[in-house]
């Protein structure tokens, strides 16, 4: 039940048969008495919705007089206001809809429900179940979404966002949800149960069990602010005003946070030095040598641990064992990824690639060293280039190195592991431009390579020769695949990033207005690296997939 509700600069509360406006200071303006014990209050145009227990209507509250609003037969048990007043009504086993001016627009048998919202083309709502249901503001049932949780649905919590999203607040998760999908768009832990929660499109507050308050930023999920909740007593509700953040504690004691404060977060000066995703798991390495494991729909941290500070590259196994290159040894972190195990290197590489079984190591005169992953000894030599050094591994599915070289030698060979030799030479760029990044869709049938020329090539391994070459307008440094391999997202020089969507007519190159970008990996989601130490998911600039623990009914 919402016991509070933004209105205008300040913030409506209710709490036995009253309900109290507070100014934008926090400070008691005013009040209303209830007939009732209040449940639940939702801002309407200039009024107020009240819910009183075991009403069949709701109380409209604020002008000469009280007014009810959508009267019925059965017992309301939650209500929710869109902003555009169109108010979803809970009642029994139905779900229902009513315009501003009081009339029943649809009505749906499919519940029990609780805590309805109305985005902006939906309505969406909890069944007793714990599930999910979905509406269309026509009244159609468009079908459900189950998410796992060991934390009972009536301890659940559900905020809209923005446009077609909602947020839901399940233990100390928050699951973000596109209802035009019925898909989860990404997962932040809280640092403890969530209480309460208040969202719109800049910023979502939770109020956790810890009594703190802990704020994320809406479009990305990035953690912001936490700090104590300082309500009396537990916080009972939380409202995002237009300059405020309120807490409602015991009684009718409210407290307010500057929203300016509510983005203040940890200064990290550290950029990152690599990155890799494997499915929801990335690896992050920063110039101070810290390791992040984080899951990569959300950027929420579920590890950490200390390396180098100048990683030259990390990678994920299939058992996540992480590996990270620095330019004295390779670090193993099996999972849980807190002891790091070291391989002792001679000579500082300049490219890094591994498998599950073996470390490969490009080298400045042109060779690449092969190292076994269990052991750390070295297996075999591949003398490549006499001419430049090697810019780029990337290792495919099946039996081939890719292996990329710099400068004048700028060419991309194919090696096949087993044989130690090359199957394939490529010059894919223009002439005395070398090759600054390699990447290979996850089946290995296609390899990505950049070059200071300002291009990205498309190459065969199979046949040795390449299929398309994209210009772009800066030097490429990082690039990554989409798993199905039909996009793939670019990271610049100028700390720009673009998406690459393959069609049969070209590709097109669309800027993600993003700045500062370092890195960039693509698993079950889009992720980038930043200048200034954050990783940001990319889900709110391309549609993710859905993530593993939810599935439609």
């Amino acid at each position: 039940m919402n016991l509070l509700s933004p209105s205008g600069a300040g913030v409506a509360a209710v709490h036995g048969k009253v309900l109290a406006l507070f100014g934008a200071d926090g400070s008691r303006e005013g009040e209303h008495a209830l007939d009732g014990a209040a449940e639940s209050v939702a801002h309407f145009g200039d009024e107020w919705l009240v819910l009183v227990a075991n009403g069949k209507h709701l109380a409209r509250v604020g002008g000469e007089r009280a007014a009810k609003f959508a009267v019925g037969r059965g017992i309301i048990a939650a209500f929710g206001v869109g902003q555009d007043d169109a108010v979803a009504v809970c009642r029994g086993d139905t779900m229902e809809l009513w315009s501003r001016d009081d009339e029943r627009v649809w009505s749906a048998k499919a519940g029990p429900f609780a805590m309805p919202v109305v985005a902006r083309d939906h309505v969406v709502a909890l069944d007793s179940q714990g599930a999910l249901v979905f509406f269309s503001r026509e009244g159609e049932a468009l079908g459900a979404l189950r998410l796992a949780s060991v934390e009972s649905p009536e301890s659940w919590r559900l905020a809209h966002v923005d446009g077609s999203v909602v947020v839901l607040a399940l233990g100390d998760w928050l699951v973000w949800i596109d209802a035009s999908t019925r898909k989860t768009v990404r997962r932040v832990r809280a640092r403890a149960k969530i209480l309460a929660i208040a969202a719109d499109a800049q910023h979502v507050a939770v109020a956790c069990e810890d009594g703190h308050i802990q704020c994320f930023a809406s479009p990305t999920g990035e953690p912001r602010a936490s700090f104590a909740a300082e309500t009396e007593g537990d916080c009972q509700a939380l409202a995002l005003g237009a300059e405020s953040l309120f807490a409602l504690g015991d009684e009718l004691a409210v407290t307010r946070s500057a929203r300016s404060a509510l983005d203040v977060t940890t200064k990290v000066t550290s950029p990152v030095s690599a990155l890799a995703v494997r499915g929801n798991l990335a690896a992050v390495i920063d110039k101070a040598g810290a390791i992040r494991m984080l899951a990569a729909d959300s950027a929420a941290q579920t590890a950490t641990a200390r390396g180098d500070a100048s990683a030259l590259g990390v990678h994920l196994t299939k058992k996540d064992t992480l590996l990270v290159a620095t330019p004295r040894m390779i670090l193993r972190l099996p999972k849980p990824w807190q002891h790091p195990l070291p391989i002792q290197l001679k000579i500082a590489p300049t490219a890094f690639a591994a498998d599950d079984a073996y470390v490969f190591c490009g080298m400045q005169n042109g060779a690449v060293d092969v190292l076994d992953l269990v052991s750390g000894k070295p297996v075999t030599t591949y003398a490549l280039s006499q001419d430049d050094r090697i810019t780029a591994l990337v290792r495919l599915a099946g039996p081939l190195l890719v292996v990329a070289t710099g400068a004048l030698d700028g060419r991309v060979l194919f090696v096949d592991v087993a044989d130690a030799k090359v199957v394939h030479r490529i010059s894919p760029h223009e002439e005395a431009f070398g090759v600054t990044c390699l990447a290979a869709d996850p089946r290995g049938r296609i390899v990505a390579s950049g070059s200071d020329d300002g291009t990205i090539a498309l190459l065969d391994p199979s046949k040795g020769r390449v299929l398309a070459r994209i210009r772009v307008l800066e030097t490429p440094v990082q690039i990554a695949f989409e798993p199905s391999g039909r996009r793939l997202a670019c990271v610049f020089a100028d700390g720009t990033a673009a998406l690459v969507t393959f069609a049969q007519k070209g590709a097109t190159v669309a800027d993600l207005g993003l700045r500062g970008v370092t890195h960039v990996g693509w698993g079950d989601a889009l992720v980038f690296g930043f200048k200034d130490g954050h990783v940001e998911s990319g889900d709110r600039h391309v549609r993710p997939s859905e993530a593993p623990a939810a599935k439609r009914a």
